[in-house]
């Protein structure tokens, strides 16, 4: 019998495989093909997401906008198609290149789409700090804020301004 059964495997490896196992490989074949062109066509999306905002702020750096508030917040960094800003002192900067830090659930995202000047001056997290308006802080505060604004333009390209 076991040789029987060795040359009917012989046989059947020869021509068509057996059915059992058509039956078990298909399925999982469409299921790794189907994740495979998943994974594929999301790289793409995001690679096509990206190309898009590199272009946008290009044409942002050739021609600086004057920004609403509202409009800011558009570019918070939840559409991959726009590229992350913030601003400091009205100053609209592109923080793309730092997303880890600035995008979506990184430690100062809380910044993104936004004049954060309070935000930065007082080194604070908080929503509540995560605006323009300076009335009440300090000197000491002020020049923090002064240490940021010159190195955040000075490592990210200006797009332009908050009305």
């Amino acid at each position: 019998p076991l040789l029987e059964y060795r040359q009917m495997w012989a046989l059947e490896s020869l021509g068509q495989p057996p059915t059992w196992l058509l039956v078990l490989a298909t399925p999982v074949a469409l299921l790794f093909g189907y994740r495979w062109l998943q994974r594929r066509l999301a790289a793409m999306d995001e690679a096509s997401a990206r190309a898009e905002a590199a272009a946008l702020s290009t044409k942002l750096q050739k021609n600086p906008k004057t920004f609403t508030k509202d409009e800011l917040l558009a570019y918070n960094g939840m559409d991959r198609r726009k590229p992350l800003l913030l601003a400091l002192k009205g100053r609209v900067i592109d923080v793309s290149a730092g997303a880890d830090f600035y995008g979506p659930g990184g430690p100062y995202g809380i910044f993104a789409g936004k004049d954060a000047s309070k935000g930065f001056a007082m080194m604070s997290l908080k929503e509540e700090d995560a605006h323009s308006d300076l009335t009440g802080v300090d000197d000491d505060h002020l020049k923090i804020l002064d240490d940021w604004y010159s190195k955040l333009t000075g490592k990210y390209p200006t797009v332009g301004h908050v009305a």
